[in-house]
């Protein structure tokens, strides 16, 4: 881990979000962020059973949050070669179990903290430890973010194009960290 990364964490407290708990204003910027954490939409995504919020705390002040569900991709939606061969392990179908890490929003005011390389390598190192054998954590990426993920590891499941227009694919292949 990076020397931010020992400098940031005693200053970082990740909790829950708890059904009905009310939340002070976020902006991120990006609308479908902001309107996700300031709105019922997180209510009804938690009720819903879609995913677990955690709302993140930077010293003590509400900063950011992510989700995180678990999810599976298909062989076809990765590039072989960059999951080390991950489709001759089963012949037919074969879904890999993976963290789905549905939305991750830091607030314009701690933009420039190290908060977000802080939460990836939080939720990467969370995944590897969980009881659930996770294999890769995926994502779907706007495009001007894409960059901020590669830099920690993350690699575009369709690198020659395909997938959705408005986002990119991107996985974490836990499997070469315990190699």
């Amino acid at each position: 881990m990076s020397s931010n990364f020992k400098k940031i964490h005693p200053r970082v407290d990740i909790r829950p979000y708890k059904l009905g708990e009310s939340l002070p204003e976020f902006d991120c910027g990006k609308s479908w962020f902001n309107d996700f954490i300031n709105t019922d939409e997180v209510e009804n995504y938690q009720r819903e059973r879609l995913g677990k919020t955690k709302l993140v705390y930077f010293d003590g002040e509400f900063a950011a949050f992510f989700c995180l569900s678990p999810n599976s991709m298909r062989d076809n939606d990765y590039n072989e070669e960059e999951a080390s061969g991950a489709s001759e392990l089963y012949q037919g179908p074969f879904d890999m179990p993976a963290r789905l890490l549905g939305h991750l929003a830091v607030d314009n005011e701690y933009k420039g903290e190290g908060l977000g390389e802080y939460l990836v390598k939080h939720i990467v190192a969370d995944t590897m430890e969980s009881d659930t054998p996770f294999r890769l954590v995926i994502l779907h990426s706007h495009s001007d973010v894409v960059g901020f993920y590669r830099q920690y590891g993350f690699t575009r499941a369709f690198p020659n194009g395909g997938g959705n227009q408005n986002t990119a694919l991107m996985f974490y292949d836990l499997g070469r960290l315990a190699e």
